[in-house]
């Protein structure tokens, strides 16, 4: 576990020294980087996902989450082809299609889980339900001034104000997903599947402040200013909490349904 951890603090430290060292974020090496740690994330928490079968409820809520992690990384892909090799700089185009999908697949694996969790709000420390309404509603009121009432623009087309508008209501989703899975890692009071929990709200949250500082900086980002182009380093920390998350779950189901092997073969 300690090794898996290190592995992924060494990518974000490095991919950071990268980006504070080159003259721009929007480079081809360092786009490419960020578009090779989003892929390899997506991937990871793919591959691991596997280890429940969607079968199962609670694979099926993380199989759903690993899902909307690949649809992100799509859209970073489609993202990355139109900016660095047809200088196409517009808003909306077909990556927001994609972007904008992941928010329902995420909103749809948390709701499993938290229903899978059995989450009985009477069980959860007050301490702890009222930090987590309390930045809840905060970040609320953010998203709504900044994602969705800025968002409009009266000088942009329909079809741009929709989409701008959307992504809005996409963080409050990713509120709302924060918050519940905050509740499903406190319902299991420890373990492995706490910790599980607990890593995938982190992820959850920094996406959410990644989108706000977009929604907040989003000319200073689109221009490659410093620092506001380091917004970059957020997602990606995201990425990397929730590939994490998978992995270690995996790891940690996988040693269970081995020792499982085990004594039934000894039975045998």
């Amino acid at each position: 576990m300690i090794i898996r951890r290190y592995i992924f603090l060494v990518i974000l430290l490095v991919t950071s020294i990268a980006y504070f060292l080159s003259p721009s974020d929007r480079a081809l090496p360092i786009q490419t980087l960020y578009q090779v740690i989003s892929i390899g994330a997506a991937l990871v928490a793919l591959y691991a996902s596997r280890i429940y079968g969607f079968k199962s409820a609670n694979g099926r809520a993380i199989i759903l989450i690993a899902a909307g992690l690949v649809v992100w990384a799509i859209a970073e892909i489609v993202w990355y082809v139109l900016q660095s090799f047809m200088g196409n700089n517009d808003f909306p185009t077909v990556t927001d299609i994609f972007f904008l999908l992941a928010y329902p697949i995420w909103g749809f694996g948390i709701y499993q889980g938290f229903t899978t969790a059995e989450v009985k709000l009477v069980r959860v420390r007050k301490s702890l339900l009222t930090l987590v309404f309390s930045a809840s509603i905060i970040l609320t009121i953010l998203v709504s001034y900044f994602g969705i009432y800025q968002a409009y623009d009266p000088n942009a087309d329909l079809l741009a104000n929709i989409v701008a508008i959307f992504y809005g209501l996409g963080d409050l989703v990713l509120i709302i997903l924060s918050l519940l899975t905050i509740l499903v890692a406190s319902e299991y009071r420890g373990g492995k599947l706490a910790s599980f929990w607990k890593t995938m709200a982190a992820g959850f949250f920094v996406f959410l402040v990644a989108d706000i500082l977009f929604a907040m900086y989003r000319d200073q980002f689109m221009a490659d200013i410093k620092p506001y182009a380091y917004i970059d380093l957020m997602w990606l920390s995201g990425y990397l909490l929730i590939a994490y998350a998978m992995l270690e779950n995996y790891a940690h189901v996988y040693l269970v349904q081995k020792q499982i092997r085990l004594k039934l073969q000894q039975r045998r």
